[in-house]
């Protein structure tokens, strides 16, 4: 019987039971290979049987004979017809000592002596012998079909926990077991990985948990990097943690085989049963074979998974700088940055928190992949729990368990979001902490040091796309600031109704502030009270009652200090005066800045918003610059009316003083006209600016005003004339002189006397002179 030729252990032991059949003339055979530890490793049937008579034959090969013995079956074969009655006969297959298995013929009673010639001992011993090699030789297949197998992982293009499925399938043709793990070894956390690939006695997915390193199987094998066979895992040799925790589990026995990566043992192959003494040193042979391609095949996936993780993180920062040129809308920055942190660290959740003004609190300003509010609105003080420790500290933080960790807070909020790790980084512009960016994972460990370097270099772009977009934000709400500044002070410069003026600006400083209500207040000097003069909501009976003393309430106290003065929250602030409006209007938070004119506060400007709010220095200031034009406006307004006032006074005055020196000119030209002296008013050219009547009289048919002076004078003394008057424009000073003229050929003598007419500083352009003719009459 050549069975060693045959292509399958089966086909090989079914040509060995008919060939039996043929020595022996027997009706039909069965037989049960047990090579091992009692678990038959095959069953077959062979000669003229039929499917039923097949199963009779194999539930008597299940039950266990003690010794060989020929005689009728305890019931009788299905189909059975003859010659004579059924005979079985049950023999040993291999030495008695350790046989390999058992046979079965059914044969009829005329064939029982041929049947015992046939089979003799030494026939029987020579068959086991041969069905042992034809065993061995199949193993042997097996076991290079199964390397071949574990081998092709490493080239496959498997996720790991399908590469994890595919060996125990893999390893269970040759290796008995009730369950098979892969631990892997986190050196940075000084731990192990434990993959429960697979539960041959309860199936199900593949589970991945945490476990410590110390007292374990594992342990030992990692460091010793040996392979370690326990046949009693109750035995006092057996790590503390492996000896308690296995055999609760139901496990007697078990196997730990070092996987290797080059010379490091990056974890271990675990394989446990329920019975003692399971396996055996040809199974641990095995295990450490097909454990190098096991090993190959992680460490293959590891790299793959790393490049993928470069791959996605470059990606993630080729993304975040985009970002940084293509969009400038904060809120869009900030929700493209958070879903992004989540896809490069395979979280679940992100939050982005940014620093208040001074720098007390962090507020979520964006998040994703989280349910609940309180997460969403998250704000913590700095220092508090993980989130405020990074904003205070400036160091990142990664835990494995929040749960665990003391630093973290508060934990009723991440139990509602079912975070259990988290990864915090900080965000900087330069020296400067503005915010945080944390990753977070429902699952324990989920976040290595790797996840941190790449989260903080994304930070640190992240932190350039936010600060961008602020300042594009900033920019517009400097320009639409500007804007209604600007339009503030054109109602200013354009209206003298003080009414319209201060409504504009109530409006435009509501706006830009994003107030729910703003007001004007004006002092009474007098009375040392505010007024209320403006409000865009409050009715004109309630501005009415509304009278402060000046450091009375917010604005009164604004008004003292001529400084802005806030309140947070109006309901538990005890300056607040009347008490009753903003429970009845629902305002919450209040500023007040004062108007001032030079150093003087004339009076304030208010604004109130609904919700608790601390005003920054940039919203003091902003308001301060509306207070200015509303000061403006009002002092515009007093300097009109005072203006106007005056003006109708002053009309009155030129009035009385027009009608007196109207008087005046009446009286002197009246004086002037009745002198009789000569009047010249001469400028500097000689030429006659006025004459009165008695002059244009002494000179008489001469040119009057508009000529020249010295054309009224003879020729004879023209000359000394003129330079008489040129002398005194040059002298500053009033001179006189006496000249003879032959006038109509008479001659007669004048007197000139010359005075300058100046004003204090100024050259003298004009001279006054006086003509008088003293010429004596002649005597009688």
């Amino acid at each position: 019987m050549k069975i060693g030729a045959a292509a399958t252990l089966e086909d090989g032991l079914v040509q060995a039971l008919r060939g039996l059949l043929r020595l022996t003339g027997a009706r039909a055979a069965a037989l049960a290979l047990v090579p091992g530890r009692g678990v038959p490793a095959s069953v077959v049937t062979a000669g003229r049987s039929s499917p039923a008579l097949d199963r009779w034959l194999r539930d008597l090969l299940a039950v266990p004979v003690p010794r060989p013995k020929l005689g009728s079956p305890p019931t009788a074969p299905p189909g059975w017809k003859g010659p004579g009655r059924p005979v079985l006969l049950p023999l040993p297959l291999g030495p008695s000592a350790r046989p390999l298995g058992r046979l079965l013929l059914l044969a009829g009673s005329g064939h029982r002596g041929r049947v015992q010639r046939a089979l003799t001992p030494a026939i029987l011993s020579e068959l086991g012998l041969a069905v042992e090699r034809l065993w061995r030789l199949h193993q042997r297949m097996v076991r290079l079909s199964v390397m071949s197998e574990t081998m092709s992982l490493a080239a496959s293009t498997l996720a790991l926990d399908e590469v994890y499925q595919a060996f125990a399938s893999a390893v269970a043709r040759v290796v008995d077991f009730d369950s098979l793990a892969v631990t892997l070894i986190d050196r940075k956390r000084q731990e192990f990985r434990v993959v429960d690939v697979t539960a041959r006695s309860v199936p199900g997915p593949v589970t991945d948990t945490r476990l410590p390193p110390s007292e374990t199987l594992v342990r030992w094998v990692a460091e010793h990097r040996v392979s370690r066979r326990v046949d009693d895992l109750a035995d006092p040799s057996v790590p503390s943690w492996s000896r308690e925790t296995l055999p609760a589990r139901g496990y007697r026995s078990a196997v730990v085989v070092p996987l290797f990566s080059g010379n490091l043992v990056i974890g271990t192959l675990n394989l446990c049963h329920r019975d003692l003494r399971a396996f055996g040193d040809e199974d641990v042979e095995i295990l450490e074979e097909v454990a190098r391609p096991l090993a190959a095949a992680i460490e293959q996936r590891r790299l793959l998974r790393e490049t993928r993780q470069r791959e996605e993180e470059l990606g993630a920062l080729y993304r975040t700088s985009q970002l940084i040129t293509s969009r400038l809308y904060l809120p869009a920055v900030l929700e493209a940055i958070s879903r992004l942190v989540t896809e490069l660290t395979g979280g679940t959740g992100c939050g982005i928190g940014l620093l208040d003004a001074e720098k007390t609190r962090v507020s979520h300003v964006a998040t994703h992949g989280f349910r609940t509010d309180e997460w969403r609105s998250l704000t913590v003080a700095v220092g508090d729990g993980i989130i405020g420790r990074v904003a205070a500290t400036g160091l990142p933080i990664l835990t494995d368990d929040i749960r665990t960790d003391p630093r973290s807070a508060p934990q009723d909020v991440d139990e509602q979001e079912g975070i259990r790790s988290m990864l915090t980084v900080p965000l900087r512009m330069g020296e400067d902490i503005i915010g945080v960016i944390s990753a977070s994972s429902t699952g324990v460990g989920a976040f290595t040091p790797r996840h941190q370097t790449v989260l903080e270099a994304f930070a640190d772009q992240a932190a350039i796309a936010i600060q961008q977009a602020q300042l594009f934000e900033e920019r517009l709400r400097w320009g639409k600031q500007m804007e209604a500044l600007n339009e503030a002070g054109r109602v200013v410069n354009r209206s003298l109704d003080p009414n319209d003026t201060i409504r504009v600006i109530l409006e435009q400083a509501r706006d830009v502030l994003g107030a729910e209500s703003c007001g004007l207040m004006a002092l009474d000097p007098e009375k040392g009270e505010l007024f209320s003069v403006g409000s865009l909501d409050l009715s004109p009976e309630v501005l009415g009652q509304i009278r402060l003393r000046v450091g009375e309430g917010i604005t009164g106290l604004a008004v003292l200090l001529r400084r802005p003065v806030q309140s947070a929250d109006l309901r538990n602030d005890p300056r607040v005066r009347f008490r009753q409006l903003p429970g009845e209007s629902g305002l919450r938070s209040m500023l007040a800045v004062p108007l001032l004119v030079g150093d003087k506060a004339i009076g304030a400007i208010t604004v109130f918003r609904k919700d608790i709010h601390h005003f920054s220095e940039n919203e003091e200031n902003l308001l301060s610059a509306f207070a200015n034009q509303a000061a403006m406006a009002m002092e515009h307004a007093r300097l009109f009316s005072s203006v106007r006032t005056y003006a109708e006074e002053f009309d009155v005055m030129v009035e009385d003083r027009t009608r007196v020196l109207d008087r005046e000119k009446r009286l002197v030209e009246m004086i002037l006209e009745t002198l009789p002296l000569g009047l010249y008013v001469l400028d500097r050219e000689l030429w006659v600016i006025t004459v009165n009547r008695a002059g244009a009289q002494l000179l008489p048919g001469r040119p009057g005003v508009g000529h020249s002076f010295l054309a009224l004078i003879p020729e004879a003394t023209r000359a000394r004339v003129g330079e008489f008057l040129r002398a005194v424009f040059a002298a500053r000073q009033v001179r006189r002189v006496e000249e003879e003229m032959v006038l109509d050929g008479h001659a007669r003598r004048f007197r000139f006397t010359a005075a300058p007419l100046e004003a204090e500083g100024e050259q003298v352009v004009h001279v006054l002179l006086l003509v008088e003719d003293i010429t004596r009459p002649p005597a009688q």
